[in-house]
């Protein structure tokens, strides 16, 4: 954990999709919106990371690689992070997730119907469905304003990790941390409602095996949200740069979209 925090003022990556090729279908949609990377250019960065890790003499997995979401695409990399010793995998899932659900969240589920039906997020605002919006909505209500616009759910897709998978990648060395209760704005929520939820995620990463983290649903959170994530019994906060670009405190950790 000390080397881990040491590093603080090293860019931490945030991943989430990744394409072989050029991206087609829903992925063409993650990409972009800067949510997908190509494989190779992934790989190309990351190789450059664990050269200057092992040149910089830093500690074995002490240099963060962070994946949110629960996509199964981060099985492409498994063989390689066997080779990259100083680069540390973190998969922050959700509860849903760490409870074995590998239903899309509301917004992969959007886009995947766009890939299918040749909508576009544009011809849908004009329509009333903002991703803005539905980012601000509890999980449910997003879920309920799309079967209200008549937009499949998908249900057990392979696109998202299975518990076999999380279990394996936890063996192989891979962290399991939290990603949140639901994946929506939590500084909506008050400070009991957000204990409570957020108490139920880090109990059920723990179940896991995992580690006491957690990753901000979209990088929001704020120094209220930050002290019952504390309270709660997270050691370690994740953000992104661009959603606190003032706000730092000694438990929390920027990171950087990569694309």
């Amino acid at each position: 954990m000390t080397d881990l925090i040491g590093h603080k003022t090293t860019s931490v990556p945030c991943l989430h999709r990744i394409h072989v090729g050029e991206p087609v279908g829903a992925l063409s949609i993650h990409a972009s919106l800067g949510l997908s990377i190509e494989f190779g250019t992934l790989f190309d960065r990351l190789d450059r990371l664990e050269w200057k890790a092992r040149t910089d003499g830093c500690a074995p997995r002490s240099r963060l690689i962070t994946f949110d979401d629960g996509w199964s695409d981060v099985m492409m990399l498994v063989p390689h992070f066997e080779s990259w010793a100083h680069l540390q995998p973190v998969l922050f899932l959700t509860l849903l997730q760490l409870e074995g659900d590998q239903s899309l969240l509301p917004l992969p589920r959007l886009y995947d119907w766009c890939a299918t039906t040749g909508n576009t997020l544009t011809s849908l605002e004009r329509e009333g469905i903002s991703r803005a919006a539905l980012k601000r909505m509890p999980e449910k209500e997003q879920h309920r304003l799309l079967d209200e616009r008549g937009v499949p759910r998908v249900i057990g897709s392979r696109e998202v990790l299975a518990l076999e998978q999380i279990a394996d990648l936890a063996g192989r060395g891979w962290l399991v941390a939290s990603h949140g209760h639901e994946h929506f704005d939590l500084r909506q929520l008050d400070n009991d409602e957000l204990a409570a939820g957020l108490g139920a995620a880090l109990s059920a990463a723990l179940r896991l095996g995992g580690t006491p983290w957690i990753a901000w649903p979209e990088g929001r959170c704020c120094s209220r949200t930050c002290d019952v994530a504390a309270t709660v019994g997270f050691e370690l906060q994740f953000s992104l740069t661009a959603e606190t670009k003032d706000f730092r405190r000694a438990d929390l950790i920027s990171r950087e979209i990569y694309r």
